[in-house]
């Protein structure tokens, strides 16, 4: 083959190294520099806004919004209080789930909670049911379940660090209805002490909580008559009207359901009326200059 007369070929990979016309390279130059230039005019000044579009978080960063606080809950005044307080129910961590909503819409005024137990126990629902309670708009107590054998001076300051009140909440509340083994003789005596610490801390007459054969058996004489100067949550089941103990005029709350079946409430509770026929339900409640609303639990 005589390779002289045929026409040199370049390979293709190289074929873009071929000479451009002049006319192209301008063409080329020109789409450049417009290039460069539009995107020159498009950048952020330094500290202006880059993009309009809201700034996002990495799901590995940290927010820096800062977190919108919940109001605190109401507080009752303690005329509206009195207007409103008629029945409610009394709960503990016993009482099992609750949902407040189905609560406070069932017609339901006031709840009463058991905060504290003794010298050291706390019930372990206090502080949700106690916020909670508040939240759906219900008039709260918190009631110390009293323990005969314990010393009655640590047993308030357990309650009083534990419950803080405010104007418009129910009294403190004494729950007395057990003698435990080792009771002192003359412990009728040390319940009186408790109370009057906690007349002293709250600035209001504390509620006493029992049932009638139990305190006609147990509390008679000076002791029977200088308790019966507080007001009296008596709990009697199944009779028209309580049987009210030796020198109490009459009743102030009556427990008359115990263990009632309640929509919203898991394992049930006990349910109660204010006596509105006889007395004024305004002294129940802490009043609007009580120390009470100065004093702040510590930390549970």
């Amino acid at each position: 083959m005589d390779t002289e007369s045929m026409p040199i070929r370049r390979p293709t990979q190289y074929a873009c190294l071929a000479p451009l016309h002049p006319t192209r390279i301008v063409f080329l130059l020109t789409y450049f520099l417009a290039g460069c230039l539009l995107a020159w005019g498009c950048a952020p000044e330094p500290g202006g806004e880059a993009s309009s579009q809201p700034e996002v978080a990495r799901p590995d960063q940290p927010s820096t919004r800062a977190e919108t606080p919940s109001p605190p809950p109401p507080a009752h005044s303690p005329e509206d209080a009195a207007r409103r307080l008629d029945h409610g129910i009394d709960l503990s961590v016993h009482s099992g789930d609750v949902d407040w909503e189905r609560i406070a819409a069932a017609g339901y005024g006031f709840a009463i909670l058991k905060a504290t137990e003794g010298v050291d126990l706390e019930d372990g629902a206090f502080a949700a049911h106690w916020q909670r309670a508040a939240e759906v708009g219900l008039i709260r107590g918190a009631y110390h379940f009293y323990v005969t054998e314990d010393d009655p001076n640590q047993q308030a300051d357990w309650f009083t660090s534990k419950v803080a009140l405010q104007p418009g909440d129910i009294a403190p509340i004494v729950d007395i209805e057990l003698i435990g083994h080792g009771t002192p003789a003359g412990w009728q005596e040390n319940v009186l002490t408790f109370v009057r610490r906690l007349h002293e801390h709250y600035g209001v007459a504390p509620i006493v909580y029992t049932g009638p054969k139990f305190w006609q058996t147990h509390f008679q004489g000076e002791t029977a008559r200088e308790m019966s100067e507080y007001p009296l949550w008596i709990a009697e089941y199944g009779v028209d009207e309580p049987v009210v103990p030796d020198h109490w005029p009459t009743w102030h709350l009556w427990q008359y359901r115990g263990d009632a079946e309640i929509s919203g409430i898991e394992k049930g509770a006990d349910i109660s009326r204010v006596h509105r026929e006889a007395v004024d339900p305004a002294t129940l409640l802490v009043p609007r200059k009580s120390s009470a609303a100065a004093v702040s639990p510590e930390p549970h």
